[in-house]
């Protein structure tokens, strides 16, 4: 009986184990399933990030262009102002110009200034949404180099608005 009964225990063990092995093989298929669905949400967040960063770049190559053509419109009058102030009828007087040239610039570093500011709003957004999606599965992030360095964004703001 004694035999019997170990048996009965062995088989009841055993039985147990196979059961919290299919339970956990289970388990670790949706984990791997979870860690797949948030790798391709990083991935996605790099790439918007990368995009991100070729736009701020397209606008400060914008920005430099527009203080360039200013700085020689501006060159321009000088040496209209130089001359004499000799201008042909069909000319506006250089200080309609001057205005009209600092009213269009300042228009579109506004602009321009919006423009990254409502891109980098709507992308910290949807970073911030995904770090705490990440953080409540207690994944830590291994992409830190990848992500928007908001110091670096704030110096290019700034030197939207000198």
């Amino acid at each position: 009986m004694n035999d019997n009964n170990t048996v009965q225990q062995l088989s009841d063990a055993l039985t147990e184990l196979l059961d919290a092995y299919d339970k956990l093989k289970h388990e670790n298929t949706n984990l791997q399933q979870e860690n797949t669905n948030k790798d391709n949400k990083i991935s996605e967040l790099e790439a918007r990030n990368s995009d991100l960063e070729e736009q701020i770049e397209q606008l400060t190559d914008t920005t430099e262009q527009h203080t360039s053509e200013i700085d020689t419109m501006l060159g321009r009058i000088k040496t209209i102002l130089d001359n004499g102030g000799q201008t042909t009828s069909e000319e506006p007087p250089v200080e309609d110009v001057e205005e009209k040239v600092q009213m269009s610039f300042a228009q579109s570093m506004e602009q321009d200034e919006t423009e990254t500011v409502n891109i980098a709003e709507s992308e910290l957004s949807i970073q911030e949404q995904t770090t705490i999606d990440i953080e409540e599965e207690k994944k830590p992030s291994t992409n830190s180099d990848k992500e928007i360095d908001l110091g670096r964004m704030q110096s290019l703001l700034n030197g939207f608005n000198n």
